[in-house]
């Protein structure tokens, strides 16, 4: 789909739900980082992927809930840049601008020509309503519709609507949905009323059918069947005259409308435009003129880029056959269709690609004329076309390049400070506006104790080695909501609950270091010393210059004394800790009673693991007294 639409998603539910909210459901749908642009197609997945990250990320609401509400966006996004003026010109009633839907996708187009618009038509209407069948080749999108209908009636006709599904199916074209649509039609009704009384048919002479195709040399007429059974001068002359008799798609392809092609189809698309495409080239002695002997090379067929001769690009280099643009007209007195077509043509070069003359095209619409105009207009608009193709590549290539550089930029920002943080400092704000008192986290420091191998190391060596374990525990840490605050020498800090408070942000905490320990303990004889404590804590960024979110207070203080009291290999909590993590049902073991620099003697536990039942009720633990000297090989933790 085109980023146009994805775009009105973007705009107005970053208004809805604000900057970090909207961020997390970017994260969440697998789209961070991405900016859509109008006219550049994107995958159909990232639209349901968004109303499913919605669903998730608010906890509010259901998909079909958020499709209805990106449904609305598009047109509130259309009237926000003025691309409303279409529709409000499209039909005086709701009802009539349904109906036209089609040619408007079909106008459309030519802005969007990668575009694969769906289908929709009215099968009944009555004065409370109308029953509208939608045709997608996508799936999913029928609620996303209704979006669209309501904000419509909403803003344009000032109409109360109410949308059922009635029936939804697949064929083997696209995905088909019935609506009924509940709204007050008695305008439309009633100007149908009277436009068919008022009407008054004058009588005419019999007179064949066949000279009808006098004025449509390419029209067709077709019987239930859907056999051919008359066909213009002109397109027997280009395709042959095995079409007479023959099955219409035998030798068509039917573009547009999405919908299988039956009398029934006929009947109820006669209101839309239709396009079809032959499935053989006219025949050769159709296609060739004086100026294949003026340049003595044969003509280029429809699959070539250029005509040497004139330097004009054709258009429809894509395409098998002739193109056909028109109305199906249903005659029910002879039980008929008859198909009012004219070829799609642009200038001189698919005429002569067809082997079409200017006198093979009607006089009464407008064929002559657009060929006419291509050609006069062609080198010049060609030259500029070239350019701006030129033009958009270079800039399509320097905004991949410079969204490539964001996501790097952000990926690097957001690892030093944390996402609604950041956030805050790219907004404008001074650094002293995100500090902030939380109640309540959790805190570890878990210190490094490399194998005694690692002593006889070099000082480039060992700083690879505790590079690669650091590696190793950052990956670790991305898979638990918590933050890691930074390294000091071989000690690493992590926080959880802040700066976004979490119920859980003590069991984050306490899955992260058991990771740890399991994943670094079984890898190179290097072990971790952690400690962990919960309490309240000031935080916020300091500094200008190479900024860093820190922690300060005295539960900082404590967790450190818990890991440089601890012991390798070991888990070392305080009670209050141990107390949260046994709600969570993790294994804790009372340690004994330790004297902790700064704070006196204090209850301590070890973290075994985590399970269905804990080993140790922690209101019956005892009270032994026990002093242990604290042995760091890391003296900058105290500074905490």
């Amino acid at each position: 789909m085109y980023g146009m639409l994805l775009k009105s998603v973007m705009f107005f539910g970053q208004a809805e739900y604000g900057n970090y909210m909207w961020e997390l459901i970017k994260e969440e749908a697998g789209c961070r980082g991405m900016e859509f642009h109008m006219h550049q197609t994107y995958s159909d997945t990232i639209f349901r992927n968004l109303a499913t990250a919605c669903a998730k990320v608010t906890k509010q609401g259901s998909v079909e809930d958020y499709l209805r509400f990106f449904g609305r966006c598009f047109v509130r996004y259309c009237q926000h840049y003025r691309y409303d003026k279409m529709l409000k010109v499209t039909g005086r009633h709701f009802c009539q601008l349904l109906k036209e839907m089609d040619n408007l996708h079909s106008q459309m187009r030519f802005g969007f020509p990668k575009m694969k618009s769906p289908s929709m038509v009215i099968s009944e209407y009555d004065k409370e309503g109308a029953v509208l069948q939608y045709r997608s080749c996508r799936p999913g999108l029928s609620h996303y519709l209704i979006g669209q209908l309501l904000q419509i009636a909403q803003d344009f006709y000032r109409l109360a609507l109410s949308v059922e599904i009635l029936m939804e199916e697949v064929d083997d074209i696209c995905y088909c949905t019935t609506f009924r649509l509940e709204f007050n039609n008695e305008g439309y009704v009633k100007e149908m009323t009277e436009r068919s009384t008022s009407f008054s048919r004058s009588i005419l002479p019999n007179f064949p059918l066949g000279k009808l195709f006098l004025l449509f040399p390419f029209g067709l007429v077709l019987d239930p069947s859907l056999h051919i059974r008359l066909a213009g001068e002109r397109i027997l002359q280009l395709l042959g005259k095995d079409l007479l008799g023959s099955e219409f798609l035998q030798h068509f392809v039917v573009q547009r409308p999405q919908a299988k092609f039956s009398w029934e189809a006929v009947r109820m698309f006669e209101n839309v435009t239709w396009e079809v495409e032959s499935k053989k080239l006219p025949e050769p002695s159709t296609r060739t003129n004086s100026l294949d002997a003026m340049h003595n090379m044969p003509p280029p067929r429809r699959g070539s880029s250029q005509a040497p001769w004139s330097g004009q690009q054709s258009s429809l280099h894509n395409c098998r056959g002739l193109l056909l643009k028109g109305q199906m007209y249903m005659m029910k007195d002879l039980d008929l269709t008859l198909f009012l077509c004219m070829p799609l043509l642009n200038n001189l070069v698919e005429m002569r690609e067809t082997g079409l003359y200017l006198n093979d095209l009607s006089m009464h619409d407008q064929s002559r004329e657009m060929v006419m105009k291509g050609w006069e207009h062609c080198s010049r608009l060609q030259i500029t076309y070239t350019k701006a193709e030129e033009n958009a590549a270079r800039l399509e290539d320097a905004h991949q390049k410079h969204e490539e550089a964001k996501a790097r930029g952000d990926d690097l920002l957001y690892s030093m400070l944390p996402r609604e943080v950041a956030d805050k400092l790219r907004q404008g704000n001074h650094a002293s506006d995100t500090c902030q008192n939380l109640e309540e986290v959790t805190v570890l420091f878990a210190e490094l104790i490399l194998a005694p191998e690692s002593e006889t190391l070099g000082a480039m060596d060992l700083m690879k080695t505790v590079n690669e374990v650091y590696e190793m525990m950052d990956c670790i840490t991305e898979h638990y909501r918590v933050f890691k605050v930074e390294t000091v020498g071989g000690v690493y800090m992590v926080v959880g609950g802040a700066p976004q408070y979490r119920e859980d942000h003590c069991s984050q905490v306490g899955r992260l270091a058991l990771h740890m320990i399991r994943e670094v303990s079984s890898s190179d004889q290097h072990c971790l010393r952690i400690g962990m404590h919960v309490g309240p804590v000031a935080a916020g960024v300091v500094g200008l210059k190479l900024p860093r979110y820190c922690l300060f207070g005295d539960t900082v203080n404590t967790a450190s004394r818990m890991q440089t009291n601890g012991k390798v290999g070991k888990i070392h909590v305080s009670e209050k800790c141990a107390e949260i993590l046994q709600k969570f049902e993790f294994e804790v073991s009372f340690r004994e009673k330790l004297y902790i620099k700064g704070k006196g003697e204090m209850n301590t536990y070890w973290l075994d693991g985590e399970g269905n039942s804990p080993t140790t009720d922690i209101t019956s633990a005892t009270t032994t007294t026990t002093t242990i000297t604290p042995t760091t090989t890391i003296t900058t933790t105290d500074s905490w």
